[in-house]
């Protein structure tokens, strides 16, 4: 496994004249988004994560059937990881994460709450998104085809994720969209009709004191179609502009989704080669606009995508000057399959 990390620097602002803040000092770690690419072919979901953990280190995973894993060929996936490291005067984070079964629908909701109660009597306090997983290789039910091994995965039409506001209890909602959708393969395409999946939602709490604003973004796309291996540019600075932040606050997550369409309008999946939203920020931590991937782009191009990238965002401007926010970039591939990555 090779990783490169890039470290914008340290947002250090020197102490000024009334910088009193109240609450605790407090740190952590806030994601600000992720691509994952294949070196070769586009493949089924099988297995895919991209959290980051308390200590900012990455829990990372990539299958995507036999296709990737050797069996019938093999493959590299290369991801690319965004987060920050906050640290300040009137700050209280807490992570968690939330299990969800997703069943046919593709949809579901579930309920969480923070433990740590001080977040509701800070001046702000927000949940925002720390990472996913999707696994397929769960236990199907008794109308799941005995032909078809979930552990291969199913082709995709994107998948999304969205929180709710805190409410004054502490309690907010997570809703998950898992969009699978029938291909070149009558096996597969009948287990889908039938599928589980396995989510998680890993999320992180934040009360601090100062000002929350926030933004939604959203561009669509149709890609040309001029198989195989069609060039296919990533959504960027003309098409999600972030305008909301400044030089003394960080950028969070409220949700994210990746729709992917066929043009024709059916419900057709596909082999994805590209996927994942980012936010860039610039050498002070500004944020500046999101990068956004859903293609298939490869050998295999079954349909003309309509690629649509959308996501809630946050920023919290911090009341304590003396605040530091470091971005760090992590890059690199790792072997099919779940891997780690240690903290810079």
């Amino acid at each position: 496994m090779h990783a490169a990390i890039r470290h914008l620097p340290f947002i250090l602002l020197l102490t000024s004249c009334g910088n009193k803040v109240d609450g605790p000092d407090g740190s952590g770690v806030v994601w600000t988004g992720f691509n994952y690419t294949w070196d070769l072919l586009s493949h089924r979901i099988a297995l895919n994560e991209v959290t980051v953990e308390e200590d900012g280190s990455l829990s990372l995973a990539l299958i995507g059937g036999d296709w990737s894993t050797g069996s019938t060929f093999s493959d590299v996936p290369t991801y690319r990881v965004g987060y920050q490291n906050v640290s300040a005067r009137g700050l209280i984070i807490e992570h968690g994460s939330t299990n969800l079964l997703l069943g046919t629908s593709g949809e579901a909701t579930a309920s969480a709450s923070i433990s740590n109660t001080d977040i509701l009597d800070m001046e702000n306090a927000i949940v925002v998104l720390r990472g996913y997983s999707i696994d397929t290789d769960i236990e199907q039910s008794a109308d799941y085809p005995e032909d078809y091994d979930p552990a291969l995965g199913y082709t995709s039409r994107g998948f999304g994720f969205a929180l709710s506001e805190l409410d004054d209890a502490g309690n907010f909602d997570i809703d998950v969209a898992l969009r699978w959708g029938p291909q070149d393969r009558e096996d597969m395409n009948s287990a889908i009709e039938h599928a589980q999946s396995d989510v998680v939602i890993s999320w992180t709490a934040i009360g601090f004191s100062g000002d929350l604003s926030s933004e939604t973004i959203s561009s669509t796309v149709d890609y040309d179609w001029d198989p195989p291996y069609t060039e296919h540019e990533a959504l960027g600075a003309d098409a999600l502009p972030i305008s909301i932040g400044g030089e003394n606050g960080f950028l969070g997550l409220r949700s994210l989704d990746l729709l992917i369409v066929d043009q024709e309008g059916s419900n057709e999946g596909c082999y994805l080669r590209r996927f994942g939203l980012e936010a860039v920020q610039d050498e002070n931590g500004v944020p500046q606009y999101a990068t956004a991937d859903g293609t298939n782009s490869s050998a295999f191009e079954e349909i003309a995508i309509q690629f649509t990238a959308s996501a809630d965002l946050i920023w919290a401007e911090l009341a304590d000057r003396d605040a530091t926010v470091e971005v760090v970039e992590v890059s690199g591939t790792h072997e099919v399959g779940a891997a780690t990555v240690a903290a810079p």
